[in-house]
């Protein structure tokens, strides 16, 4: 008869990580008249839909810090805190050039992003990089 081996490996106990609290936009109180009782001011990123680059999410940067992605067609807030700020977008080594964006105590700004040009425009994923993807004030 084969004999067996058996092993018993004690294994580290893992971490605890603290899970950082994040804001949720439906979790904000509102007042009775429909006012949100909030000192944050509010950046939305709204892709445009595009052939290009439609699998994937763009990262999106405020102040050098990701702090989400927006998908092909889709819209994403996200809060900050009053005052100026940075805001870019990047897929890869891809980016988009920096935008500053001046915000109120409750105020809020969308910016429209996406890819620069089609076919023709795919010479700056190559040698123009910081300019492949546009980010820009929207309506």
């Amino acid at each position: 008869m084969a004999e067996r081996l058996v092993m018993f490996i004690t294994l580290p106990a893992g971490e605890v990580r603290e899970q950082p609290e994040s804001a949720v936009t439906s979790d904000l109180l509102f007042d009775s008249t429909g006012a949100k009782l909030t000192d944050q001011a509010r950046i939305t990123i709204d892709r445009i839909t595009h052939y290009r680059d439609t699998v994937r999410a763009y990262q999106v940067k405020i102040d050098g810090q990701v702090v989400g992605r927006v998908k092909d067609g889709k819209q994403a807030t996200f809060e900050v805190s009053p005052g100026t700020h940075q805001v870019r977008v990047r897929l890869m080594w891809l980016q988009s050039p920096s935008v500053e964006v001046h915000l109120e105590e409750g105020a809020g700004v969308t910016l429209r992003t996406g890819p620069n040009g089609g076919i023709l425009q795919a010479w700056r994923i190559y040698f123009a990089p910081h300019t492949a993807m546009f980010l820009e004030e929207g309506s």
